[in-house]
């Protein structure tokens, strides 16, 4: 039976681990839980065709992983009686201006031509939006889109565990290290050291340090994230849409009065996990501008998560350059939630020798990493 290590329990190290334990492989999973995981700390939006990002190559992965996902759900759900976390509750984009509001819903109507997943694509009055979503400010209308999902973190990185240790996946609360013995390279955990026919690092900006001791080196860089989560006491937000003002922050209503907001997005704030209160005005305020109730709405409880990103912000998905049994998915930014099953599907994919439906030509290693 052919042996994988993976490094990292995050959304993509966790898929990979239940995608292969399925297929009969023996799984190991190497985790430290570190504080800050991105999978735990993000808000969780999966809505990519009414972006506006040039990036046609990041839009044509996002477009792909919304498709994978209630494919990825409905398979779960099988295999695990665990509440997932991913809704398809909808997608309000906000605008003041009729014209923007225009230029979004043909934005829309196009790319469904390619992605039929997107659902139904609606103009909204601002009365209607306000229907959809009551907190809103009485200035925007809309453009919904009913494939828009929400999904959370921590809640589907459990389910994904419970179903890859119900197919024999072993899960390890460990530090992992990579250690060169000869020619082969092999996995310490604690004081197992684990040799493995493939090896997955799912291990986010942890990433450089863990390849160092093989002698490679990776532009992967630290950026810091700041959420708000509050509550919204005696209102039924289960089936809110999750709301893409005009703003680089966003506002993602789950479950039982919860309203995630945010989030911040500061590159120079490394590892470092404190909750800062300029953060805290900075998102409030902000979002404020679309929903003014969120400043009287308890604040429940700040996340603080470490995502990972490349220089040009272009994720890294395939083998080493120097090691073509060892495969790597990193730099997914603030799209790693959206984005990671699907990638995780991907590195499966290739540890098979088949060629990924997604043209992954352009997120190449070697554009990150080096010797």
């Amino acid at each position: 039976m052919e042996k994988i290590v993976i490094i990292g329990g995050g959304i993509v190290g966790m898929t990979a681990a239940y995608l292969l334990a399925k297929q009969q492989k023996e799984v190991i999973v190497i985790d430290k839980k570190e504080a800050g995981q991105a999978t735990v700390a993000a808000a969780g939006i999966v809505c990519p065709w009414l972006s506006k990002r040039r990036n046609k190559v990041w839009y044509e992965l996002a477009k792909d992983s919304a498709r994978y996902y209630p494919l990825l759900m409905q398979e779960l759900a099988q295999d695990t009686t665990r509440n997932t976390g991913y809704k398809m509750v909808g997608t309000l984009c906000l605008r003041e201006d009729e014209a923007k509001l225009d230029e979004l819903e043909q934005i829309a109507l196009s790319r469904r031509l390619e992605a039929p997943e997107i659902g139904e694509i609606k103009r909204l009055s601002k009365a209607e939006t306000k229907a959809k979503f009551p907190i809103v400010d009485a200035a925007f209308g809309a453009v919904f889109v009913s494939g828009g999902a929400r999904v959370d973190g921590k809640s589907l990185v459990l389910a994904l565990a419970d179903g890859a240790e119900k197919y024999g996946a072993k899960i390890i609360r460990a530090k992992a290290r990579l250690k060169q013995q000869g020619k082969t390279t092999v996995v310490i955990a604690g004081d197992q050291t684990i040799l493995a026919d493939k090896i997955i690092l799912a291990a986010g900006a942890w990433l450089p340090e863990l390849i160092q001791p093989i002698g490679l080196k990776a532009a992967i860089h630290p950026q810091k994230g700041q959420l708000l989560h509050l509550q919204f006491e005696d209102m039924d937000t289960d089936d809110w849409p999750v709301v893409l003002p005009p703003s680089a922050k966003s506002i993602v209503p789950f479950d039982c009065g919860r309203v995630i907001i945010g989030a911040t997005h500061e590159n120079a704030g490394g590892f470092d996990l404190e909750a800062t209160k300029d953060a805290t005005i900075e998102i409030l305020t902000e979002i404020a501008r679309f929903a003014p109730a969120v400043k009287n709405a308890k604040l429940a409880e700040i996340r603080v998560g470490t995502r990972p990103f490349t220089p040009d912000f272009t994720p890294v998905i395939g083998a080493l350059p120097t090691a073509k049994h060892i495969f790597v998915a990193n730099g997914l930014g603030s799209s790693g939630l959206t984005t990671g099953p699907y990638v995780a599907q991907i590195l499966v994919d290739l540890m098979q020798g088949k060629t990924p439906k997604t043209d992954i030509t352009g997120f190449d290693p070697n554009n990150a990493i080096t010797s």
